[in-house]
């Protein structure tokens, strides 16, 4: 489950914050192995049961300088099924961090980041699966500037980009001609914010300004512009209650008349102990255009509730549902997804752990006569170097 961050409040600004940091290893490794079973590989109405092994490892190392430190990441990631070798991903990337802090009240982050994916599908039919294939590159990079006005007043500014390049989508044994589904992808995001902070208590304003460009599946390409504005309050307690919202509207406008919408913008996080455990619940309502089936961007409403709980000094259980509503905008047509969880993990020693995880999830999208069920039981080693 995806939990909503809003990590400026949830967390004080680095750049009020660097002098109470602790300094990492030079070096960090992490690595998951993890086996699943699911009843539903093909992620569709057709539900086939099958095995796989996920894994997932990245490396760390730190470069110190006269004015800061620079962080270096390898990752990559692999899925392989038992039966449908047609669903089997691949993944891998590298990212370049520097961190520079010229004064006291300035803070400067520059990313660069470059991604390679290949993704396993299956394209349905009824009750027949055909494989496929598509592969896509991604590469970006960004910068933020962190500067304290005042004791208790940062500005941050933050501006990114990124090249998202998909190929064509090939098909198990070359059933058809390989074809081009997946559009290019070209975007550049600025935001500023304004941020004070009153001892536990932090309150600010936000703007954002984002325009990605989609190109190669249309005829022509499709600007898809974003406005949004937004105010935020965070408090955290001593005793580990917090709170974190952003509220406001955005504005998201496609070119060709495909979209023009106003719309209320929410973001909010709750943190509770309560009775030994820690509840958490979260909220977004907002619009989407990196994880939607839509061509462009659905308008989602999802609410999230987690609650972990520490049963011994080396073992943890933790369980969470969730529910959204999603309209694709334009495709035009509503789904509603729901899911729950559970999670018991075992420190085996000061790196390892071990995880046993068991997912189930629905959606449903009446409109399209569709509906899937799925199932995924996992048993997974985490290590730590």
């Amino acid at each position: 489950m995806r939990l909503a961050v809003l990590s400026s409040f949830l967390l004080l600004p680095g750049i009020a914050a660097a002098s109470e940091k602790v300094a990492p290893s030079p070096v960090s490794a992490e690595l998951s192995v993890s086996r699943h079973y699911t009843d539903n590989v093909l992620d569709e109405p057709l539900a086939v049961s099958d095995w796989y092994t996920l894994m997932r490892g990245s490396v760390s190392g730190d470069l110190d300088h006269a004015l800061g430190q620079t962080r270096i990441t390898l990752d990559g990631e692999l899925r392989r099924h038992d039966l449908f070798t047609i669903e089997n991903d691949a993944a891998g990337g590298i990212e370049t961090q520097t961190t520079l802090r010229p004064s006291d009240d300035l803070e400067l982050r520059g990313t660069l980041f470059l991604r390679h994916i290949r993704e396993g599908d299956a394209l349905v039919i009824e009750d027949l699966a055909i494989g496929t294939q598509t592969a896509k590159t991604v590469g970006g990079a960004g910068a933020v500037i962190g500067l304290r006005l005042t004791p208790s007043l940062v500005s941050t500014t933050e501006v990114k980009g990124f090249r998202e390049r998909a190929g064509d989508t090939f098909f198990e044994d070359d059933i058809l001609p390989a074809l081009r589904f997946e559009p290019d992808r070209d975007r550049i995001f600025a935001s500023q914010a304004l941020t004070h902070t009153n001892g536990t208590l932090q309150t600010g304003i936000r703007a954002i300004v984002e325009r990605t460009i989609f190109s190669e599946i249309f005829d022509e390409p499709v600007d898809l512009d974003r406005l949004q504005l937004r105010g935020e309050i965070g408090w955290r307690s001593e005793g580990g209650h917090a709170l974190a919202l952003a509220a406001g509207g955005e504005w998201l406008r496609a070119s060709f008349d495909l979209i023009d919408l106003v719309r209320p913008s929410i973001e909010a996080t709750a943190v509770a102990p309560v009775a030994g455990l820690e509840l958490r619940g979260t909220l977004r309502i907002g619009f989407d255009s990196d994880d939607t089936d839509d061509l462009l961007a659905s308008w989602v409403r999802r609410a999230e509730a987690q609650l972990a709980w520490p049963v011994a000094e080396q073992i943890a259980f933790s369980t969470g549902i969730f529910v959204e509503a999603r309209d694709n905008l334009v495709l035009d047509y509503s789904e509603d997804r729901r899911g729950i969880y559970g999670e018991v993990g075992w420190k085996a020693s000061g790196k390892m752990t071990l995880v046993l995880r068991l997912d189930y999830g629905e959606r449903r999208a009446p409109d399209i006569d569709f509906a899937k069920d799925r199932l995924d039981a996992s048993l997974a080693v985490r290590t730590r170097l």
